[in-house]
């Protein structure tokens, strides 16, 4: 089976093909190597490059995009859906009605990839495209029209459920590279990066934004600080200007590799998922969640979505979500406890590995 990827370049400030990384990527490469031939049509709405390369694989053909230029790229995804036999629209709603189009005109079978709620996404810079009810009509088009919709979370699905009538809708959360995401030694980490040795460490990695939770667990540790007044905060992502990091005992990071962000979890003796809920978190399946599961290092996460259901045979691991003393609670009794959960059975079941099999399973029966 031939299979058109199509979807963005760069995702959190992430180039997702130099870098190797995201979603899509891990998916697909893994399905490639199942026998599937799969191409990827990349949309460069950052360095607007044109691009033709390997990866994993794949072949990649990186195109430059913007709104004026969006014909363009139709143009290119039908000609290049003719080609194959399943259209994939991925990482934006925008592609994803491309991805649409094309295999609308080219008379092949598509698939509809919802990493998020797609209802909290922008469209463009352009006023009447940004969230509203055009861009929600669009998104709703494609859920419906599309031939399978594979949804990031279980909530997710329960979501969109009423628009799929009897049509294929599928879970198929996000995953760790367990190659990549391991135990290593604490302390050697801990030297690595020039942090004490002894000291507690809670450890964020991601987008330290509001709606991430980062304020609360910002909150959090100073309550965390009261009971262990060494205790240090390790952050490393992309920081909003509404959340101030310059607070006593917080360390940032820039962990710029893959390698770098697992020697950066590695260095905690707590990894914290501090969502609050709202519309992007109650349908959404952090990454971070595996991969600090994958690492061995306690996890303290609000019980938001998904992440519920994860880690519901480890009820010291969640936390009421915006109640930062439950938080600090929880992150206290991990920091004192002389039992570590084991999550290797639960990494397990969510290897990029394994996921694409339940992907590929679903997609062959679309030939």
């Amino acid at each position: 089976m031939k299979i058109l990827l199509l979807m963005k370049r760069f995702s959190t400030n992430r180039d997702m093909i130099t870098e190797n990384f995201g979603r899509e990527v891990r998916l697909f490469s893994e399905i490639n190597k199942l026998g599937q031939t799969v191409t990827v049509l990349c949309a460069d709405q950052v360095k607007k490059e044109r691009i033709t390369t390997k990866l994993n694989g794949m072949d990649v053909e990186i195109h430059p995009f913007t709104v004026q230029g969006i014909p363009k790229l139709v143009a290119t995804a039908r000609r290049m859906a003719a080609e194959n036999d399943v259209i994939v629209g991925a990482t934006h709603p925008l592609l994803g009605y491309i991805a649409h189009l094309a295999a609308k005109a080219s008379g092949r079978k598509m698939v509809y990839d919802l990493r998020d709620n797609y209802e909290t996404y922008n469209f463009t810079n352009i006023p009447f495209l940004k969230r509203g009810h055009l861009p929600n009509s669009i998104n709703n088009h494609v859920i419906r029209s599309c031939d399978l919709a594979i949804c990031v979370s279980e909530s997710l699905k329960q979501k969109i459920a009423g628009q799929r009538a009897n049509k294929p809708t599928i879970t198929i959360q996000n995953g760790a590279g367990t190659k990549l995401f391991r135990p290593l030694n604490r302390e050697r980490c801990r030297k690595k990066l020039g942090l004490p040795e002894r000291v507690p460490i809670i450890v964020y990695t991601g987008h330290i934004s509001r709606e991430r939770g980062a304020n609360t667990l910002i909150e959090a540790f100073t309550q965390v600080r009261q009971k262990h007044p060494d205790a240090m905060l390790l952050l490393s992502g992309q920081v909003d200007k509404e959340i101030n990091i310059s607070q006593p005992g917080i360390v940032y990071k820039e962990l710029p590799r893959r390698n770098d962000v697992v020697t950066g979890i590695n260095c905690g003796n707590v990894a914290a998922v501090p969502q609050p809920e709202n519309d992007t978190t109650k349908y959404a399946f952090p990454y971070k969640l595996l991969e600090y599961m994958a690492c061995g290092v306690p996890v303290v996460a609000t019980a938001v979505g998904d992440v519920r259901e994860v880690l519901s045979k480890y009820p010291e691991c969640l936390a009421q979500p915006g109640n930062a003393s439950d938080i600090a609670q929880n992150i206290i009794s991990a920091i004192t406890s002389k039992k570590k959960p084991s999550y290797k059975h639960i990494v397990q079941q969510y290897s990029w590995e394994k996921l694409a099999r339940k992907l590929n399973s679903e997609l062959v029966k679309l030939r």
